[in-house]
């Protein structure tokens, strides 16, 4: 006799699943209510350097694909920018109740949001099993408030997730995650509504790499809930470039914009 199906039928009564975004309850396959679900908005048609929208840019219309006009004056360390949904209502809602309501659950279930995107990013740049997934790390102070990095968390349930659709003999395999490869030396003030520059001038030198080895000579994929104004992501880069890495690729769940 499968008890499987008596026994998800009776942890959904017991704990019926809710939308990540008002905590309403919602089917079990369902992430999202059908109100926070209108509220989502996926990003497309984004500078690859910096991943804003390009809709305001004129040169848009001749030069599909290339960086905007602020990256081609001051580019960013690493070499594309990736993210999956516009960070705002939605998905503002539900990144902030996973990090500051310690629910750790709700990263496995965001995770669904990042696969598209993951798969998206290692067809174009041609990351495979060589290459390397880097979360963005918190401080270990932050980490025992929160009791888990959201960042990990996120890479490592989208990795599965897409290790379970990805099928084709023809794969290059899926990158490996290194969960405590890059570490953060000093705990970093809140800077939700800083400037671009005092966000830089707070996390520069803020990382370090632990075992360079692990980095010479290989290209990575830096992993974060959020992209605010890409000050963390470059102090990142900086010191996984400084440790010996080729290439750096990032990619976040949400991009303010």
């Amino acid at each position: 006799m499968n008890l499987t199906p008596l026994i998800s039928e009776s942890l959904q009564l017991l704990w019926p699943a809710r939308c990540a975004g008002c905590d309403q309850t919602v089917p079990e396959e369902a992430l999202f209510c059908a109100d926070c679900s209108l509220a989502l908005n996926p990003l497309c048609g984004v500078c690859p350097g910096c991943a804003l929208p390009r809709h305001d840019d004129p040169r848009d219309l001749v030069f599909a694909g290339k960086c905007c006009a602020r990256c081609l004056r001051a580019p960013l360390p690493f070499t594309t920018a990736s993210a999956a949904f516009e960070y705002g209502e939605t998905v503002a809602h539900a990144i902030v109740r996973m990090k500051h309501g310690k629910r750790r659950d709700m990263a496995r279930r965001l995770a669904r949001l990042l696969i598209p995107s993951l798969a998206d990013l290692l067809a174009r740049t041609r990351l495979g099993a060589d290459d390397i997934i880097v979360p963005v790390p918190l401080h270990n102070t932050r980490l025992r408030e929160r009791g888990f990095n959201q960042a990990v968390e996120l890479a490592r349930w989208a990795l599965i997730g897409l290790a379970r659709v990805r099928k084709s003999p023809s794969d290059r395999g899926l990158p490996r995650l290194e969960r405590s490869l890059l570490h953060r030396t000093r705990a970093t003030r809140a800077l939700g509504h800083a400037s671009p520059a005092a966000r830089l001038a707070e996390v520069a030198g803020a990382f370090v790499v632990s075992d360079t080895a692990r980095v010479r000579g290989r290209r990575v994929l830096l992993v974060d809930d959020v992209y605010t104004t890409g000050a963390t992501f470059s102090a990142c880069s900086d010191a996984l470039l400084s440790a010996g890495a080729t290439d750096i690729h990032v990619l976040a769940l949400a991009r303010a914009v």
